[in-house]
C-alpha cells in the first residue's frame, strides 16, 4: 500500500511541475520582448509538456485535457503559435489513443 500512495504522490507532484512549466512557457510566448525563434522554442516546449501531462493524467486514470481545456490554457498565446501547439497535441493524441 505504501508504494501505491508514494507512486500517486509522485505522479501528483509531476503533474504540478508540468503545470508550472506550462505557465512559464505561456509567459514567454506572450512576452513582447521574446524573439520569434524563442517563441517557436517555447511553443514546442508547451506542446511537449501538454503531451506528457496528458500521458500522466491518463496513467493516473484521469481524463486528458480536452480541446476546451486546451483552449482556456492557450487563450493568451498568439494565434499562430496556438494553432501550431494544438496541431502537435492532436498528432500526439492520434499516436497514443
Amino acid at each position: 500500500m505504501k508504494t501505491a500512495t508514494r507512486h500517486e504522490q509522485t505522479v501528483d507532484d509531476a503533474i504540478q511541475i508540468l503545470w508550472t512549466v506550462i505557465e512559464e512557457a505561456k509567459t514567454y510566448l506572450t512576452d513582447e520582448k521574446s524573439a520569434a525563434e524563442e517563441k517557436r522554442h517555447w511553443a514546442k516546449v508547451l506542446c511537449d509538456t501538454i503531451a506528457v501531462l496528458n500521458k500522466l493524467l491518463s496513467s493516473k486514470g484521469e481524463k486528458p485535457l480536452t480541446d476546451e481545456a486546451l483552449g482556456v490554457t492557450l487563450q493568451k498565446v498568439p494565434r499562430r503559435l496556438r494553432l501550431s501547439i494544438l496541431k502537435g497535441v492532436k498528432k500526439w493524441r492520434k499516436k497514443n489513443f
